[in-house]
């Protein structure tokens, strides 16, 4: 009964207006990273239009910023055609470690949140990349965290987390 209850409570947050009151963001900014988490999977098969706050002008896809963040501060939402829809966190470190440790935090509240509904996680690693995966069916958005280099010399490290297409439609 407390999930549905908690699933309802973060539905009635989301949705509405893209502009917050103090108390809504303050009501949004309190949930834990699993109610996100079951957030983002509830919305995924509506575009994820209960979590779209403000529309970025981009030439080439339709993006908004999200309403909440589980990795950094600056997740967006990205429609790049009728059929694709990804909500995406990204960060950038100084350091290597820096990058893993945020990583390893997101996989770590991904699987607890996950846990109780049997989805399949795997993990990739080489020198300079890693990558954790969360598969539940061909059906279900899938989950990515991808922590590797990047072009830039202040800030060489990024991780950023995924939740996008399911693995039957890619």
């Amino acid at each position: 009964m407390k999930k549905s209850l908690t699933v309802l409570f973060t539905g009635i947050i989301l949705a509405g207006c893209t502009s917050l009151s103090p108390e809504q963001q303050a009501q949004i900014d309190n949930l834990t990273p699993c109610e996100k988490i079951n957030g983002l999977l509830g919305s995924y098969d509506k575009r994820f239009e209960g979590l779209k706050r403000t529309r970025v002008n981009t030439k080439y896809m339709e993006t908004w910023t999200a309403k909440y963040n589980l990795v950094g501060d600056q997740c967006q939402i990205t429609a790049l055609d009728a059929n694709t829809v990804t909500y995406r966190c990204q960060e950038e470190y100084k350091e290597q470690s820096q990058a893993v440790a945020i990583h390893q935090k997101a996989v770590d509240f991904t699987r607890e949140c996950l846990a109780a509904n049997n989805w399949h996680e795997q993990q990739k690693e080489s020198a300079e990349s890693l990558r954790t995966t969360f598969v539940l069916d061909e059906s279900t958005p899938v989950i990515s965290i991808h922590t590797g280099k990047t072009l830039s010399r202040s800030t060489p490290w990024s991780t950023s987390l995924e939740i996008g297409k399911p693995v039957a439609g890619k």
